[in-house]
This record gives structure tokens, sequence and C-alpha cells, in this order.
């Protein structure tokens, strides 16, 4: 009884496993991206930063307003440009995230709000800034299968380790 007992919880463990083994740490920061022609979309908060509209179908900041809403926040600028923020849901995250053996152990606290900010100018959007969180950089050794791939070690961007596995 005891042995079928044992094996049972081993078997719950590994199943409760979240693909990774090892060691590794994380850090998350403020990510920040800008286009000067971005595609909005007529939904609140939503906007496509690389696939941008092309020249002469920009929408007004009559139109957002008609579509988003008033904006959460008006920042007057000295050069006539006014920047409209719209908070969109969600708090960004900056600290670590060690992961021990089996077991991730966060250490993140807020630092705003996600948000989209455009930039207005005589009734034109002529940029729009998106600024949300993400794991900077890190460090493992382990199997990371669902992080990065597989079995390995390495350190550098999260971005970078994503767009190149290990071994290649």
């Amino acid at each position: 009884m005891r042995r079928n007992l044992t094996r049972l919880c081993w078997m719950t463990a590994i199943l409760m496993l979240q693909g990774c083994v090892g060691l590794g740490a994380w850090t998350l920061g403020t990510r920040g991206e800008s286009s000067d022609h971005p595609k909005i979309a007529q939904t609140r908060g939503i906007v496509n930063l690389r696939h941008t509209v092309p020249e002469g179908v920009p929408m007004t900041a009559t139109e957002l307003r008609s579509h988003w809403g008033e904006p959460d926040r008006i920042e007057s600028r000295g050069d006539g440009k006014e920047a409209w923020v719209y908070k969109t849901g969600g708090l960004r995250w900056a600290g670590m995230i060690l992961y021990l053996v089996i077991i991730p152990l966060p250490a993140m606290m807020p630092v705003g709000a996600q948000d989209v900010t455009l930039l207005i100018h005589d009734g034109h959007i002529e940029q729009a800034t998106r600024r949300d969180w993400a794991f900077k950089a890190g460090a493992y050794c382990g199997f990371f299968g669902m992080v990065y791939g597989g079995l390995g070690c390495g350190t550098g961007a999260f971005a970078e380790q994503q767009a190149s596995p290990p071994g290649s």
C-alpha cells in the first residue's frame, strides 16, 4: 500500500511539472514601442505598430475619440501637440523571477499601468506608443522546454533566446 502511494505521489508531481527543470533567473521591465503611422483599431487600446496604414488614411483625433472615448489623461506639450493617454488594462511589472529546480519564485512589483499614448497635432494622430511589460534578460541551465525549447544553458535577452533556441 505504501509503495503504491509513493508511486502515485511521484506520478502526480511529474504531471504537475511546468515543463521546466533547472536553475534560472529572468528580469522583467517596461517595454515601449512606437510607430509614426500606426494601424489603430476601433476597439479601445488596440493599436498595431508593426503593420502601418498607408499614407493619407490615418484615423483623425475626432474619429479616435468617437471610437475609444475620452482619454484617461491629456498632456499638453510646448510645441502645440497633445499626448492622449489611454490605459489598456493591466499593470506593468518590474523585478525578477528566480527558478529553482521546479519552483518559480517571483519577486515583482507593479510600476505603472499598461497604456497607449497617441501624439495629436492639428487633429491628426502623428505617433502611437504602447507601454507594457516584458521579460528583458535572463540566464538558465536545465530543461526549459516551454521557454527556450530544450535542454541547455544560456544567457541573453528573452526575445533573442525565443528567436533562436539553444543549439541552433
